[in-house]
């Protein structure tokens, strides 16, 4: 009887721990309470989160802004220029710029007159340049580094028409890109823009017109006077692309 008792329990508690198993398997647990691999951040306030905090519309900033030709292999890379721009809409502006070239040679063609006796100098140089600016900003968002502050920050695409001024003649110039804004306040932002150029430019190496024989190295090294000075008019032109990079200042009033 101990026996059978026994065996009756031992079924017992099987049946009863399939039948819980079986029950767990039909258990339903709502969507909102199952773990995921994301969530969706929860923020103080919603309203700062989706509206602009940085409203351009109908407004004007002025900006200051310092440049680097990135493919330009003979004269002075770096450049400074102003801009002032009218935002039509939170998308939409238009503006205009004024860039001034620095004097002298970059660092490789200087190293060509020290090395050579070749002296770019005598070659037509760009002194400055005025373009018609338009801008498309179909980017707005919000970025916050030490969660302690929200910067706002903008992302656009530029074409631009005007003049590239050289020292005897302008040429026509046409210009694309893209750049950012970063707002660090209402109104204070720095702006980051590269740009590719295109326009007619002189050729500066024109044959034996950049020695200047202060070597002694002139006509391949045989002759020891200096070549004369081409006329800046005497110098072939072709199509030149440049790549600029920018980075300025910027005020909204």
């Amino acid at each position: 009887m101990k026996k059978l008792f026994l065996k009756k329990s031992l079924m017992t508690i099987i049946f009863l721990l399939s039948s819980l198993a079986h029950a767990a398997d039909e258990i339903e647990v709502p969507d909102d309470e199952l773990a995921k691999e994301s969530v969706l951040p929860v923020f103080d306030s919603v309203v700062s989160v989706k509206n602009r905090n940085v409203s351009t519309a109908g407004r004007f900033d002025f900006g200051i802004f310092g440049g680097l030709a990135l493919t330009e292999p003979i004269n002075n890379t770096t450049k400074v220029g102003l801009e002032l721009n009218y935002h039509l809409n939170e998308n939409h502006s238009l503006g205009a710029n004024f860039t001034m070239n620095s004097s002298g040679l970059s660092k490789d063609a200087q190293g060509l007159k020290n090395d050579f006796a070749l002296d770019f100098n005598r070659a037509p140089k760009p002194q400055s340049t005025m373009m018609l600016d338009y801008n498309y900003s179909p980017f707005y968002g919000k970025m916050s580094v030490t969660k302690e502050g929200v910067m706002n920050t903008t992302i656009y695409g530029s074409g631009a028409l005007g003049l590239v001024k050289y020292e005897h003649k302008s040429f026509p110039a046409i210009a694309i890109g893209i750049g950012e804004r970063f707002y660090f306040t209402h109104r204070f932002s720095l702006k980051v823009d590269l740009r590719v150029f295109a326009h007619q430019a002189p050729i500066p190496f024109q044959k034996g017109a950049m020695c200047d024989g202060s070597l002694g190295l002139c006509n391949g090294g045989v002759g020891l006077s200096p070549q004369p000075v081409p006329a800046l008019s005497s110098f072939k032109e072709r199509l030149t692309y440049t790549t600029n990079l920018q980075i300025g200042a910027n005020y909204l009033f």
